[in-house]
């Protein structure tokens, strides 16, 4: 059977979720960086190897002038670092967040893996949503809105992490309203 994509939340949505998560620093940069950079929650946070957490973002992982930063991820068994883009918005909140940070410090271990997998719930719930958000449903809104805003499925596979081109596609829901706008952008100028 095919793997599935849940259903992705708007950006209505996402806005809502991000306003009432605004009265907390932390909550809102996590879910923030969740959401604009399409990062996976163990690529965020890291991963616990031989009773030792290890390989989440840390603060020399993060270049503020070139606005990037590099995570770990599995692939085949093993860990590969790859180059994730990060906008102006949230390259200014890290930089203010990771402030007073050294550049070994991991900049998510104030809260812990299994509090961050509680957030988008949390704030959806405030935010009066009733659909299921997870971490997941922001790398979903990521990937999808992309997809939407013009991105080509090669840059998009570049941006998820993806090896596989075939999981990139799950992501991207062609509708009929998403074959004709673009038709008309071609071809009405």
């Amino acid at each position: 059977m095919p793997k599935r994509a849940p259903d992705p939340i708007t950006e209505g949505e996402l806005n809502r979720i991000l306003d009432v998560a605004i009265v907390n620093e932390r909550d809102y940069l996590i879910l923030r960086l969740l959401a604009r950079t399409g990062i996976r929650i163990g690529e965020l946070y890291g991963v616990c190897k031989q009773g030792k957490r290890m390989y989440g973002i840390q603060k020399k992982d993060i270049d503020f002038q070139n606005k990037r930063m590099w995570v770990y991820t599995l692939k085949q068994k093993r860990y590969v670092r790859r180059e994730v883009l990060v906008d102006d918005a949230t390259i200014v909140l890290l930089k203010r967040y990771t402030e007073k940070m050294k550049p070994d410090d991991y900049v998510f271990r104030s809260i812990s893996y299994r509090q961050i997998q509680r957030l988008p719930k949390k704030y959806a719930l405030l935010a009066d949503i009733e659909k299921n958000v997870s971490c997941h449903s922001l790398r979903h809104f990521f990937i999808t809105n992309s997809w939407r805003k013009g991105i080509d499925i090669a840059r998009l596979q570049y941006l998820a992490g993806h090896t596989d081109l075939k999981t990139t596609m799950i992501y991207t829901h062609v509708t009929t309203e998403d074959v004709e706008k673009k038709y008309r952008e071609i071809y009405e100028r």
